[in-house]
């Protein structure tokens, strides 16, 4: 089993799993790490590829927990549904870092979004599933006593 550090707090992070999806996730700050896929299946619809990663978002600061490349700094699906939220890509594409809020966020935007071709009403719980997992696992302050 691997261990990922956090690209922010550089601490190991713990796996949650939601479905056949494994969660990278970290304790401290809430982030999350996504492998190649992952989000996709998450969301259950394909994401926009993105060629080029957006320069006006500022340079990389964060390094890709599986292959250490700087992460690229990118908006996330396509305005005005998505493309709000600023995601960290891994250049060689092992995965995406969400920063705690912005699985939410992305969320949010998917259940805005007209239905596509496939969509069902299991699709929307799916959704409301995955907000309250994600809610659930928010950050919790060092020292604080841990929720029961």
């Amino acid at each position: 089993m691997r261990i990922l550090k956090c690209p922010v707090c550089k601490e190991a992070m713990i796996v949650a799993a939601y479905g056949s999806v494994e969660i990278d996730s970290c304790a401290v700050c809430g982030g999350i790490w996504l492998d190649r896929g992952e989000l996709e299946a998450l969301v259950g619809r394909p994401v926009a590829p993105h060629d080029k990663p957006d320069p006006s978002l500022g340079p990389p600061d964060r390094d890709c927990p599986v292959c250490v490349a700087k992460l690229a700094k990118d908006r996330y699906g396509r305005p005005p549904y998505g493309g709000q939220v600023v995601i960290d890509r891994c250049p060689h594409g092992d995965g995406i870092w969400l920063d705690a809020g912005e699985m939410e966020q992305i969320l949010d935007a998917y259940r805005q979004a007209p239905a596509e071709p496939g969509h069902s009403h299991h699709d929307e719980h799916a959704g409301g599933a995955l907000t309250q997992f994600f809610h659930g696992h928010s950050p919790k302050p060092a020292g604080s006593p841990k929720s029961q």
